[in-house]
């Protein structure tokens, strides 16, 4: 039995550049083995961030939808304030020569609140100009806003000008902008609206309505 470990011995002793080889084979399908498993547990891994960010987004979007159906949803809508006389044109001279035109508007701006609970309008502000021509500042409504209860409405005032005059009233358009703050119980959000008024018919259309919320909490008393 010796006689075969020595022969054995012998044998690798003289042939010790294939254990060597031997050696760094294994040493290679040990790293091939390990970078094959580190290959899958990082897919793994990422499978898993995957799905943790769908969780997430979706208790975001879940908690999202319980806000918006509890708080306030506000609407409005433009309406003349006089049945007649509604669009005046004036004209005044400013020595030595020259003559300054103005339109002037009075309309009434329809607050609704169609959500679950109060508003509190912080402020109003409304320009008015025709369109093409240089934008006027908003100006604000100098009214005090009491706090806008679930479905309930309130009309605020808007008294407006502008320079000049149109000059094709079938084509021509005044500009109504109009940025009202406000607060409901979660946050501070800002609503705008525009609309057009064609001085031929006095038609008022609405063109666009938009809010937007901030992180900012409502200072509730």
């Amino acid at each position: 039995m010796w006689q075969i470990i020595l022969a054995v011995g012998s044998w690798l002793s003289s042939h010790e550049w294939l254990a060597i080889w031997l050696e760094g084979v294994a040493l290679v399908a040990l790293f091939v083995l390990e970078y094959i498993d580190s290959r899958s547990n990082r897919k793994e891994l990422l499978e898993q961030m995957n799905i943790a960010r769908q969780q997430a987004e979706a208790a975001r979007l879940s908690a999202q939808s319980l806000l918006n159906s509890e708080r306030a949803w506000l609407t409005a809508d433009l309406r003349w304030a006089e049945a007649r006389g509604r669009i005046i044109f004036g004209d005044s001279v400013i020595p030595p020569n020259n003559v300054a035109s103005t339109t002037a508007v009075a309309l009434v701006l329809e607050i609704r609140n169609d959500g679950k609970t109060p508003a509190w309008i912080e402020n109003i502000s409304a320009g008015m100009e025709i369109v093409g021509q240089e934008e006027q500042p908003e100006r604000p409504a100098m009214e005090y806003f009491e706090p806008l209860g679930a479905e309930k409405a309130r009309n605020i005032n808007l008294r407006l000008s502008c320079p000049g005059k149109p000059k094709m009233l079938k084509s021509e358009f005044l500009r109504v902008h109009i940025t009202v703050n406000y607060r409901d119980i979660f946050e501070s959000r800002e609503m705008t609206l525009e609309f057009h008024i064609q001085p031929l018919g006095e038609v008022i259309r609405r063109l666009g309505q938009r809010q937007v919320n901030f992180t900012s909490p409502p200072d509730v008393r």
